[in-house]
């Protein structure tokens, strides 16, 4: 298989991986543009990879070092184990496509080797965040900081009621200010308000919520 198809089969691949085990984001991507899905596929693909590890390990160590593989693959230390892994192949493409540096990835795999010692993986969600909004070509001053808050809402809604209302009206309150590109970067934010209310919604609400979200624009508490 040439390159160019080894790459498109990599997209396939992570676009398969998050609509069978992320439908939050897999629908909240489909609200990007057709042309940039891919790249959103790619990155949530991986944000589920290392977002798993805390469940396949008994010790936090063994959790530490297959994260460790993730993080020296992102800086180019295993090129051909890297090569081989559609996910990372894919997630490669999408920064030289995008331009978007994946530097900020590494705080999000540090932040899930710290949540293998009790804490909250809140510097995951935000890397996420802020590389997608970026993939849309939608970055700009306030995107980190609405990443921060609205990261701190989606982690905490299970475990800090109140942190997590206080984290999403704070970040709905910056919504205005972002670029509108960005905005499907955001989405599965919107779920938090649901969440608050039925920590147990089924998936045909929460993709009712996303879509009211979509056309009408980020719910209140």
């Amino acid at each position: 298989m040439s390159a160019p198809g080894l790459i498109a089969e990599a997209y396939r691949h992570c676009e398969q991986i998050v609509r069978a085990q992320d439908k939050d984001h897999f629908l909240a991507a489909l609200f990007a543009p057709a042309e940039r899905r891919p790249f959103l596929f790619a990155l949530y693909a991986f944000a589920l990879e290392i977002g798993r590890v805390r469940d396949l390990v008994r010790e936090p160590m063994a959790g530490i070092i297959r994260l460790q593989w993730w993080l020296e693959a992102l800086s180019g230390l295993r090129g051909e184990e890297a090569a081989a892994s559609p996910v990372m192949v894919a997630l490669q493409d999408a920064s030289r496509q995008t331009g978007v540096a994946l530097s900020p990835l590494a705080g999000a795999i540090e932040a899930r080797q710290n949540e293998l010692q009790g804490e909250p993986a809140i510097g995951a969600a935000s890397a996420v965040f802020i590389i997608a909004a970026r993939m849309l070509d939608g970055d700009d001053d306030g995107v980190s900081s609405a990443a921060e808050h609205a990261a701190k809402a989606v982690m905490f809604v299970d475990s800090d009621q109140q942190g997590a209302r206080e984290s999403y009206i704070m970040f709905r309150a910056q919504v205005a200010g972002l670029p509108e590109r960005a905005l499907p970067a955001f989405l599965t934010a919107a779920l938090v308000p649901l969440r608050l209310k039925n920590p147990q919604a089924p998936q045909w609400q929460r993709q009712i919520a996303l879509l009211r979200a979509a056309w009408f624009g980020f719910p209140k508490l």
